[in-house]
C-alpha cells in the first residue's frame, strides 16, 4: 500500500531508492516546511536491536547545528515503519558531477575542503565520526553551499548483509586501511577519506580502481595511490601534499584534527592568491616515480577471501558496511565512535505526537544550546561583572605566556622564505625555534626543519646546493646541470670537509631522481611534440600561416631541451621551407 502520511508530514515524490530505504520528498501539513524522508527497509526493521541502535544514534545526534551538515528534523515509527526527516536540499551531489564529467579547479576543491573540515571538526567535538564520506554523500547546493549528509551509515545499518560487491564499492573507494581491516577507527579516518574525495574532485576518479570489493580493500590497506599530479597536471605542490598525507595509510601520519587540516588549506589558497595577485607563478608539483605497492602485494591474491571479508564487515561490531541508497536528494545517517547511553528523554516531550499509533520526534532546535537562566537567581548582576573580569584578566595573562599557535608561527615563516632572502630566513630562525620546541609533533616540522637547516650557511657548497634545489621544481633539466656542477667543483673525495662530502651526496642523490624525471617527462612531451608537427604537416598544405606558428611554437619552448633537438631542427627546417614558399610566391606574383 502506498504511504501517503508519515508523522506530520505528507508525501510527495520519490527522490531515491536504494537497499537501505526508500526516500520521497515531503511537506509538515504543521509548518508547511519541505523535508527529505528516509523510510528505512522493512527487513531491517525487523532485525533484533535494529530500532534500539536507530533510537541510539539518532538521539547522539540531536546536538549537531552546522550550516554544512544536512539538519536532522526528527525520526519516528508509525505502523512498523522507522523512518526520519532531513534537510531537504535542493541540488547535486559531488558524485554526479563527477558522472558528468565535470573536474574541479584546484580552487574550488580547496573551498570543498575547508568547508567540509569545518563540517567534521563540529560532528568531531560531539564525539561524531562520520565513517562513510565520499562523493555521493556531499551535496552542492543551488547557491553554491557545501552540505555534508549520511554520517555514520556503516555503522547505523551494521547488521545487514552484503548483497554484492558492487552495492559497497562506492563506499570502500574512500575507506580508511583502518577501517578496510575492521581495526579501530577514529577521527584521521574522516581525514583519509576526505583526501581521496579531494583526489577524486581534481583528477576525475578515485585514488584506486579495482574489480572487486576485496580487491578494493587490499589496495586501501596496502597500496599507495599515484600522485594526483599525474592526472591533475595544475594542482599547486602545497595541495598535492597535503592530500597525499592524508592518503597516509598509518593514522599518526595525517593531520593531528581536522582544524589544523582546514587551517592548513586556507593558509595555502591565501598565499597561493598572494602569489598570483602579483602576477608570480605557483609551484606545480613535480612528482617522483609515482608510489607502488610493497614488494609481494598482488591484488589478484587477496590475503582475504570473499567469505572472510564478508563475515568482517558483517560481523564485527567496529566496522560493518551498508550498500549505497541512491538518491538525488541528500540522506542522513549519523555514528558515534563508541557505544554511549541515549541522553534521557524530556519529562514531557512537547514536540513528541502519536499519529495512528504511531509517534514522530522532533529535533528540539534549541536542544544545543545551553540555557542560560538556569542559576539566574544564585547571583547578582554585579557579581557575575566582578567575576567575569576577573576570569577575562586570568585568560589574558595565560594567552600572552602561550607560545604563538603553530599554524601562526608556521606563516610568519613561510612569509619569511618564500623569496628565498637568506637575510629574511635567518630573521625567521627565532620563529623556527620556537616552532621546532612547541610543535615538534605537528606534520610541518619536517619542513620547518629543512628551513632551518637551509639559514645555517657555512659553505659555499651548501648555498649552490639550496639554489639548485629550488630550480629543480621549476626547471628540472638546468637544475640537473647545477647539481652536476656541484659534484664536478667540489668532490675531492675524503680530502673534502664533512660538510662538503654531504652535499655532494645529496647532489648526487637528486641528479638521479632528476634524470628520472627528465626520462619519464620527455618521453611523455615527445609524443605530444611529435603530434603536433605533424598536425603542422597537414596544415602546411591548406593554411601555411597557421603551420608556421606551431613549428614556431614548438621551437621556442624546446629549443634548450636535449631530449627535443631533432624536432626543434625539424620545426625550424619546415618554417624555411614555408618561407621559401611564401617568397617563391610573391616573387611569381610580381612577374605576372
Amino acid at each position: 500500500m502506498q504511504l501517503e502520511q508519515l508523522g506530520p508530514y505528507r508525501l510527495g515524490k520519490l527522490l531515491g531508492k536504494g537497499g537501505m530505504g526508500t526516500v520521497y520528498q515531503g511537506v509538515d501539513t504543521d509548518t508547511g516546511e519541505a523535508a527529505a524522508i528516509k523510510i528505512l527497509s522493512p527487513s531491517l526493521a525487523a532485525e533484533e536491536g535494529f530500532r534500539v541502535r536507530f533510537e541510539a544514534e539518532i538521539e547522539s545526534l540531536k546536538k549537531l547545528r552546522h550550516p554544512n551538515i544536512v539538519r536532522l528534523h526528527g525520526y519516528g515509527e508509525q505502523a512498523g515503519t522507522l523512518f526520519y526527516a532531513m534537510e531537504l536540499v535542493s541540488g547535486t551531489s559531488l558524485e554526479d558531477e563527477l558522472r558528468s564529467g565535470r573536474r574541479f579547479e584546484w580552487r574550488e576543491v580547496t573551498q570543498i575542503g575547508i568547508k567540509l573540515c569545518r563540517a567534521l571538526k563540529h560532528a568531531h567535538d560531539h564525539g561524531v565520526i562520520h565513517r562513510d564520506l565520499k562523493p555521493a554523500n556531499v551535496m552542492l547546493t543551488a547557491d553554491g553551499e557545501v552540505k555534508l549528509s549520511d554520517f555514520g551509515i556503516a555503522r547505523m545499518f551494521g547488521n545487514t548483509r552484503l548483497t554484492s560487491d558492487g552495492g559497497v564499492l562506492g563506499t570502500a573507494e574512500y575507506m580508511a586501511p583502518e577501517q578496510a581491516s575492521g581495526g579501530s577507527v577514529t577521527e584521521r579516518a574522516d581525514q583519509y577519506s576526505l583526501g581521496g574525495l579531494m583526489y577524486s574532485l581534481l583528477a576525475g576518479r578515485a585514488p584506486f580502481r579495482a574489480k572487486s570489493l576485496v580487491e578494493m580493500l587490499q589496495l586501501q590497506r596496502y597500496a599507495e595511490p599515484d600522485p594526483v599530479t599525474r592526472y591533475a597536471p595544475q594542482t599547486p605542490a602545497e595541495l598535492a601534499r597535503i592530500i597525499h598525507q592524508l592518503l597516509e595509510k598509518d593514522p599518526q601520519r595525517r593531520f593531528s584534527n581536522t582544524m589544523i587540516l582546514g587551517r592548513s588549506l586556507e593558509a595555502m589558497e591565501r598565499g597561493l592568491s598572494i602569489s598570483l595577485s602579483r602576477g608570480e607563478d605557483f609551484v606545480l608539483s613535480t612528482s617522483d616515480d609515482p608510489p607502488v605497492a610493497p614488494s609481494g602485494y598482488n591484488p589478484q591474491t587477496p590475503t582475504m577471501s570473499p567469505t572472510e571479508l564478508e563475515s568482517m564487515l558483517a560481523g564485527q561490531e567496529h566496522e560493518r558496511v551498508a550498500p549505497d541508497i541512491q538518491a538525488t536528494e541528500a540522506t542522513m545517517a549519523y555514528d558515534v565512535e563508541a557505544p554511549r547511553p541515549a541522553d534521557p528523554p524530556p519529562k514531557e516531550p512537547p514536540s513528541q505526537s502519536d499519529t495512528g499509533g504511531g509517534r514522530f520526534i522532533k529535533v528540539d532546535e534549541q536542544a544545543a544550546l545551553p540555557s542560560h537562566d538556569e542559576h539566574a537567581g544564585l547571583f547578582s548582576p554585579q557579581t557575575w561583572l566582578l567575576v567575569t573580569a576577573l576570569v577575562l584578566l586570568i585568560a589574558a595573562g595565560w594567552y600572552l605566556m602561550q607560545p604563538p599557535s603553530a599554524d601562526r608561527l608556521y606563516q610568519r615563516i613561510e612569509a619569511a622564505t618564500a623569496d628565498g632572502d637568506l637575510e629574511q630566513m635567518k630573521a625567521a630562525l627565532p620563529d623556527v625555534e620556537r616552532f621546532l620546541q612547541h610543535y615538534s609533533n605537528d606534520p610541518r616540522a619536517e619542513q620547518v626543519l629543512a628551513m632551518q637547516e637551509e639559514t645555517q650557511q657555512n659553505h659555499p657548497v651548501q648555498t649552490a646546493y639550496t639554489q639548485a634545489k629550488r630550480l629543480a621544481v621549476l626547471n628540472s633539466e638546468l637544475a640537473a646541470e647545477k647539481f652536476q656542477a656541484i659534484v664536478d667543483v667540489y668532490d675531492d673525495g675524503e680530502q673534502s670537509p664533512e660538510t662538503v662530502r654531504h652535499f655532494v651526496r645529496l647532489s648526487r642523490i637528486k641528479l638521479k631522481e632528476l634524470h628520472k624525471q627528465i626520462e619519464r617527462r620527455s618521453a611523455e612531451d615527445r609524443v605530444v611534440v611529435e603530434s603536433r608537427l605533424e598536425k603542422a604537416q597537414v596544415l602546411a598544405a591548406s593554411n601555411p600561416p597557421a603551420a608556421r606558428k606551431i613549428y614556431e611554437g614548438v621551437v621556442t619552448l624546446y629549443a634548450d631541451k636535449p631530449w627535443a633537438a631533432p624536432l626543434v631542427q625539424q620545426a625550424r627546417t619546415a618554417m624555411a621551407e614555408i618561407d621559401s614558399a611564401e617568397i617563391d610566391s610573391a616573387q611569381a606574383a610580381t612577374k605576372d
